[in-house]
């Protein structure tokens, strides 16, 4: 999972924005190296299902562990809606590819 430096929380949002990304990428250059971003993305989202969705943890998104702005502390820890966006826009991406 990205994050801004060693001491940083680790950042679920920008993994499903990287995951996204990669998977549009993916379309875009054919299926020879297609293939590496696809399964770069597909490891980014099996990442984040198995560390970052809700388990035990109350929440009213589906991905934990966002950081929206670690600099000024605000949304830091958190479900953030763009990073629930980009992990069900991801998620869709690779069912219908």
């Amino acid at each position: 999972m990205p994050k801004d430096s060693d001491d940083a929380p680790r950042d679920s949002s920008a993994a499903a924005i990287a995951a996204s990304g990669l998977l549009e990428i993916a379309s875009l250059v054919g299926e020879g190296d297609g293939l590496s971003y696809k399964h770069a993305a597909e490891e980014i989202l099996i990442s984040l299902h198995n560390t970052y969705t809700q388990g035990q943890e109350q929440s009213e998104g589906l991905l934990l562990h966002g950081t929206g702005y670690y600099m000024k502390d605000i949304y830091v820890d958190a479900s953030l809606i763009y990073g629930d966006y980009y992990y069900v826009e991801a998620l869709l991406k690779l069912k219908y590819a």
